[in-house]
């Protein structure tokens, strides 16, 4: 155990953390969603862009069929149930990286429902993660802040670069059944590898093909009521995800034992200083006022559909550490080992 490890332990020696992760995963695909613009991560800024992607009056988007099939796989992987018909909402908010001042996703009807992931807990057993949904997006533009730490809050100006705009994201939202930030970082390594494998995306998170936001809260132990959420953004590695959770675990805790009150709010976490800052009140689902897309139809996903995708798909990482094991008698951690 860790030194942050143990201090967050003693602190939390009342109450039980409740963890969930939002992981948003870049396709692989060619081109973007909606339109035939290339992808191509490190080009010129503002080259791969169309009237399109770039929201101009009169334009009809029109769905990647290679990204549906994308998000069935990952459904596979993650056992989820695969929705028979789908369809996109527009998800309204007004920030510089949206040109349309809406981002279409799904919300009430994903293409991927309830599903579950057992994850290797190190001592030869496994804890259950459930998914509550994947379902399929868009990305933002980029943003590029001036300043010493490229973060908005010093920068002087920012600029924009339209060419990830549109890129095809799959979000993929756990149920609060982690405990702790190192069931945390074992899970998303084992979702890493499973991404991976099925070659849906390369979960690249410098390039930031695989971003993960962190659902954190704690309630007194053994209750059965959920605490205030509050939402970690931006973490851009497994490693500084587990220590931002720590961080926020131990202010929580720190904070209800003084008899203060959790704000349901937006922070970030600071990997060189260890500081957790507040960005932002925490928006809910109303604040978005999602309503079905009207320029674009459901999209059905059939039976054969399914079975065509699942067979383009290769062993799972699961399967083949049991299979390891199993058969050549490897160590049960060894086999583990992506």
């Amino acid at each position: 155990m860790t030194m942050q490890a143990e201090a967050t332990a003693a602190k939390l020696e009342k109450w039980e953390p409740v963890i969930g992760l939002e992981i948003h995963l870049q396709l692989a695909t060619n081109t973007k969603m909606f339109c035939r613009c290339r992808l191509e991560f490190g080009a010129e800024p503002n080259t791969h862009v169309c009237p399109v992607c770039l929201a101009h009056p009169g334009v009809l988007p029109v769905p990647n069929r290679r990204a549906v099939d994308f998000a069935v796989m990952i459904g596979l992987a993650l056992n989820c149930s695969i929705s028979p018909r789908t369809i996109f909402h527009r998800k309204n908010y007004f920030y510089a990286d949206s040109p349309k001042a809406y981002q279409i996703s799904q919300y009430d009807n994903p293409i991927c429902g309830e599903g579950y992931l057992d994850v290797p807990d190190g001592d030869g057993g496994t804890f259950r993660v459930g998914i509550t949904r994947a379902h399929m997006e868009e990305d933002a533009a980029k943003l590029v802040h001036a300043g010493t730490s490229g973060r908005i809050a010093d920068s002087s100006h920012s600029f924009v670069d339209f060419n990830r705009v549109g890129t095809p994201l799959v979000e993929v939202v756990t149920e609060p059944d982690i405990r702790t930030p190192e069931q945390a970082r074992r899970f998303l390594t084992l979702l890493k590898n499973t991404i991976e494998t099925i070659g849906v995306s390369d979960c690249n998170m410098e390039e930031g093909s695989l971003r993960c936001d962190a659902n954190i809260s704690i309630r007194p132990r053994g209750a059965t009521e959920l605490g205030t959420k509050t939402e970690l953004k931006n973490m851009n590695s497994f490693r500084f995800i587990e220590r931002g959770i720590h961080a926020e675990l131990a202010r929580q805790a720190d904070l209800l034992d003084r008899g203060g009150v959790v704000e349901q709010e937006t922070l970030h976490y600071d990997p060189t200083t260890g500081a957790i800052r507040s960005l932002r009140s925490k928006e809910l689902a109303h604040d978005y006022r999602y309503f079905p897309e009207p320029d674009l139809v459901p999209v059905e996903v059939s039976p054969d559909h399914i079975e065509r995708v699942r067979a383009e798909m290769t062993e799972l990482p699961l399967a083949r550490m049991a299979r390891f094991v199993e058969t050549y008698g490897i160590a049960a951690y060894d086999a583990a080992i992506p």
